[in-house]
Formats: structure tokens, sequence, C-alpha cells
């Protein structure tokens, strides 16, 4: 009897919240759990999408264990879906209090209260490619979102588990990344490659050495033409002698190192 009136009372709630009409447009939400709860803002959840919380103390918990409070004075709106896209609120519990509300538009929107959610991470590095997308069953190459173990971020490379919001350190080889497939040296996914050797290239330059002649000076490390791209390989100069030579004595050729170095990239 007592899950039968927990059903209904969500269920008045949604049906006072719903607005009908035109729905005002706000910030996406993707709120911050902390343990247990999850404290709304004000905020809208875009239309055709999800916003899913779950908590698990461990790896897998029997239900899910979050509450979304919705504080006094917070607006979180809901907007219109779609068929077979519609806008959708995963969460275990919802406490609403004071004049706080809860907004859904008139068309193709649900609340899944109490599902658990397991998102995709093929590669176990604790993040996933579709960090809003729920499957209700755990299953080998997912992971319970926001367990022990999940990570926060979209991962751009669920084939490589160095590739992923939290990498710091750059790479020497790429990956296929799986958001922008032309940024394969972008290891930690947030949109663009940093290269390590991005600029620098070496120059032998002309210069006035002390007897006045005119000579030759070495002035900057570097690759001799053109920058590798992430995970290709030029031949790197090292100035050993970066003083203006007299070419009777040496040389820019006689005052550098070279060898083989692999383009790194974050």
């Amino acid at each position: 009897m007592k899950k039968y009136s927990s059903i209904i009372i969500l269920l008045v709630l949604f049906l006072v919240s719903l607005r009908f009409g035109a729905v005002r447009t706000e910030a996406a939400c993707n709120w911050t759990p902390s343990t247990s709860t999850v404290t709304a803002t004000t905020c809208g959840i875009d239309g055709q999408s999800s916003e899913a919380y779950d908590y698990s103390a461990g790896t897998d918990d029997a239900s899910n264990g979050v509450t979304l409070v919705i504080p006094n004075g917070v607006t979180v709106t809901m907007n219109t879906g779609a068929v077979g896209v519609p806008t959708t609120l995963y969460v275990g519990a919802i406490s609403i209090t004071g004049t706080g509300s809860l907004v859904a538009s008139a068309n193709y929107v649900e609340i899944k209260s109490g599902y658990k959610c397991y998102v995709t991470d093929a590669d176990g590095d604790g993040y996933s490619p579709a960090p809003n997308t729920c499957y209700s069953t755990a299953a080998a190459g997912r992971i319970r979102k926001f367990s022990s173990g999940y990570r926060s971020g979209r991962d751009c490379g669920d084939s490589a588990a160095a590739a992923n919001p939290g990498q710091t350190v750059a790479q020497s080889t790429t990956f296929t990344n799986g958001v922008n497939a032309s940024l394969t040296g972008d290891w930690n996914c947030n949109g663009s490659e940093v290269k390590t050797y991005a600029t620098a290239t070496y120059t032998c330059g002309a210069c006035t050495n002390g007897s006045g002649y005119a000579s030759f000076q070495n002035t900057t490390n570097g690759f001799l033409t053109t920058v590798p791209n992430c995970g290709v390989a030029g031949t790197y100069y090292t100035v050993t002698n970066a003083t203006c030579r007299d070419p009777a004595v040496a040389n820019c050729s006689t005052s550098y190192t070279t060898s083989s170095v692999t383009q790194t990239c974050l």
C-alpha cells in the first residue's frame, strides 16, 4: 500500500506542475550530485534529451538511491520532447520544498523514478561517451552512473582507456575520436589537439660575428622544416652552441645534435 501511495504522490506532483503552452528556454541542468542528493538549480532539461542521476554506495546497489531536491524558489523545466525521443529525467526520488516546482511540457515528457542507470564504458576507464543514455541492467562494457569508479565528463574515445577528460599526460600515439574524427590526438577530450612540439622549428640564421664577418648561428631547438602531426616522428635538432660562429672555424652543422622525436599530444 505504501508503494502505491508514493507513486500516487509523485504523479500528483507531476500533474500539478504541468503547464501548457510555450515554455521558456533556460540553461541546461547537469547538476552535481553530493553523495545521495542532487540539489536542483533553476534550469531546463533540453527537449528530446535525458538527464540521468543515480547513486550507488559501491559499484551496484539494489536500487537508484539518489534524491533530487528542488528547493524553495527553484524551477526545473522539462522542455518538449518528440515521438520516440521523449525528454526524460532518470532519478531515484524527488523532494520539492516551498515554492519549488517541476514544470513539464505538455508533450512527450517522462520521469523514470527509481530506475537504475547504467551507461556505456567499453574501455573501463570510468568515463562514458553517452553519460545520459541509460540502460536498466548491468552488462559487460557498462558502468553504474555515479557509482564507485564512475567519472563525470564525456569520453571521446571509448576504445582507448587513455583517452578521457581526466587525462593530463601527452600521448605519443593516436586514437579513434568518437566526437570529432579529425582530433585523433585530443587525449583529454577537450575539443582541441595540443602538440608538445607545436611551433618550435630549428633555424640557422644570419649574423655578424665579433670580427665583423657575416656568419651563421643556431637560434632555436626544433624540427627542421615542418612540425609533425600527433603520433608521427620527425628529426629534432637540439642546439649545442647558439653563438654567432666564424664560418672559418665552425658553422651551424657543427653546433647541433639530431634525434628522432615522436610528436606527443594532449
